[in-house]
């Protein structure tokens, strides 16, 4: 969006200088690369999963040394002609993996069979600086009491605002030149100064335009315009926070 142009020496007058924009809670959180991101309750809720499969080998047992690999896997024995099922290859114990209990066979008809389990793995997003999510991640963040959600980096992320106050009506900075101007640009009302003619987006009642401009670099603090055609526009503060868990 165009911004008024505030004269140097009124901005120097002032004391008034705009922070640098910081990437926060107005940006959101989203998942790390590889997670997909579950979002719920009205896009409030976030949690990061992805599925991890685990593979183990068809192999014989003891005494049985033939591997017959066509259709479902079994195992002979060369002297006595016995014939029972092949066996996974037992898996390394390791903290987080499946218990060997939850590996199903899936059948080869041509080769080798494989024992397969899959497992969610949960993390928590990304975004946040501090203090960093700790706990359960695969019960997610969600947005604190009294905010809404919307969804953020393309359906992979969720961020969370609410309004702060009642809409306040556009008007313009009346005291350096500029006068309201109704549906000036199409269905928005701007600014046009009354000496240059130049034109510019309109502010807040009760606040100047330099004020306004300082809050919108704020990454807590946002300023939704409602157009209104055929009315005086209106605009609605928004304040920014991370989800929690």
């Amino acid at each position: 969006m165009k911004r008024l142009l505030i004269p140097a020496s009124i901005a120097a007058l002032l004391g008034l200088a705009a922070p640098p924009a910081l990437a926060g809670a107005q940006q959101g959180v989203r998942c790390p690369g590889g997670y997909s991101a579950l979002i719920s309750d009205a896009n409030r809720t976030l949690v990061c999963r992805k599925t991890v499969t685990y593979e183990r080998d068809s192999v014989c047992p003891p005494l049985f040394n033939k591997m017959l690999d066509a259709n479902s896997d079994r195992c002979q024995n060369e002297v006595t002609g016995a014939a029972v099922a092949s066996i996974m290859l037992p898996p390394v114990p390791a903290p987080g993996q499946p218990l060997a209990s939850e590996f199903k066979r899936v059948v080869n008809a041509t080769g080798p069979d494989k024992f397969v389990a899959t497992q969610f793995q949960f993390a928590f997003p990304e975004g946040r600086p501090v203090p960093p999510y700790i706990g359960d991640a695969s019960k997610g963040v969600t947005c604190p009491a009294g905010h809404d959600g919307d969804k953020a980096y393309d359906g992979r992320g969720i961020r969370c605002d609410k309004h702060d106050g009642a809409a306040r009506s556009a008007d313009c900075d009346g005291i350096v030149g500029w006068e309201w101007k109704r549906d000036l640009n199409g269905a928005e009302d701007r600014c046009r100064h009354l000496v240059t003619g130049e034109t510019g987006p309109t502010k807040p009642e009760g606040m100047t335009k330099v004020q306004h401009d300082l809050e919108r670099k704020s990454d807590e603090i946002g300023w939704v315009l409602n157009k209104k055609s055929g009315a005086r526009d209106t605009w609605q503060r928004k304040t920014y926070a991370f989800p929690i868990n």
